[in-house]
């Protein structure tokens, strides 16, 4: 997930057009300080440019607005929705505290829907999990809307909400990484992906080569981090970041054809009546087949699997 400031207009087109993700999300949130009207007008007119007439190319299409304590009457969603909607997939609502502001967004998104012609349930929703409060209520924040499309970690406003004045931010903390395990099993339970917070460190150009190359070892450690807990995918702020992640969560050739073929033998096995059976020396069955499709259905999703390969073995997304 490739976060992009709605108000500048370069980086919008370069990460919309040049740079390499899975989904860009345009953002009217941290990107525009607070109450600076021209920023907001212009972030807006840059999202309804970009949906309009930029090459998305396979990219998901999002857009952060600002959430309930900043726009208590979803503007940004009405505005964007009916004006936008129909080139539009998602959006992405930070600061979530509990199910009753999910509803309302859902609420907000469907009257916007019918304004502008458009199927109720159109746009999707991915939810930032930022403080004590949303994780709290995780189960009802994630059962609120049918429209939910994945959940993201936001750590360090979930950190500041912790209270832990004597403590920095760490990645690896105990309570964070508690977080991280609650998400990737609530996700996994509502079937949809849970994406790993942003690495601040950035590579940028007023740094020495050292340090670009330390900030982008740093969001590797990050991405290996989040991939081995189970979580899907990363968030991340700059175009070198997104290199990094997808190479980190992009699964091998082997591994891949490796699972087709197991996935073949098995379904080889219950053809002629066998349940367990001993697939290249190890034990095979139910468990280790759901195993080896979940691998598959990510390479689908992920381009590395041809459909024609999934049909055959029955592995399609809905």
């Amino acid at each position: 997930h490739l976060t992009c400031p709605a108000p500048m207009w370069r980086y919008v087109e370069g990460a919309v057009v040049k740079a390499r993700a899975s989904l860009v999300m345009l953002d009217l949130e941290d990107s525009i300080p607070r109450g600076d009207e021209e920023a907001l007008e212009r972030g807006r007119e840059n999202i309804v440019k970009a949906l309009a007439e930029l090459d998305w190319g396979g990219k998901l299409r999002f857009f952060r607005p600002r959430g309930l304590e900043l726009d208590s009457g979803f503007t940004d969603v009405l505005d964007l929705v009916e004006r936008a909607g129909a080139h539009l997939d998602g959006l992405v609502y930070p600061k979530v505290e509990g199910p009753e502001e999910v509803v309302l967004l859902d609420e907000a998104l469907a009257e916007a829907e019918t304004r502008a012609g458009l199927p109720v349930g159109k746009i999707r929703i991915e939810l930032l999990i930022e403080s004590v409060a949303a994780e709290e209520r995780l189960d009802e924040v994630m059962a609120a809307s049918p429209r939910l499309a994945g959940i993201i970690l936001g750590a360090f406003d979930y950190f500041g909400s912790l209270g832990l004045s004597s403590e920095q931010y760490r990645y690896d903390h105990p309570l964070v990484m508690d977080l991280r395990c609650r998400m990737v099993k609530a996700a996994a339970l509502w079937g949809v992906p849970a994406i790993a917070e942003m690495t601040l460190n950035y590579p940028t150009r007023d740094k020495t080569d050292a340090q670009r190359r330390a900030a982008l070892d740093e969001c590797r450690r990050d991405a290996e981090l989040a991939r081995d807990v189970g979580f899907t995918g990363k968030w991340v702020g700059i175009p070198a970041q997104s290199e990094v992640v997808l190479e980190v969560f992009r699964l091998s050739r082997e591994r891949i054809d490796e699972a087709v073929e197991l996935v073949l033998a098995y379904m080889r096995a219950e053809g002629a009546g066998r349940g367990a059976v001993m697939i290249g020396g190890q034990m095979a069955d139910r468990a280790t087949d759901r195993l080896n499709r979940g691998v598959l259905y990510r390479a689908l999703v992920q381009g590395q699997l041809d459909h024609e390969t999934a049909r055959e073995l029955g592995i399609s997304v809905s």
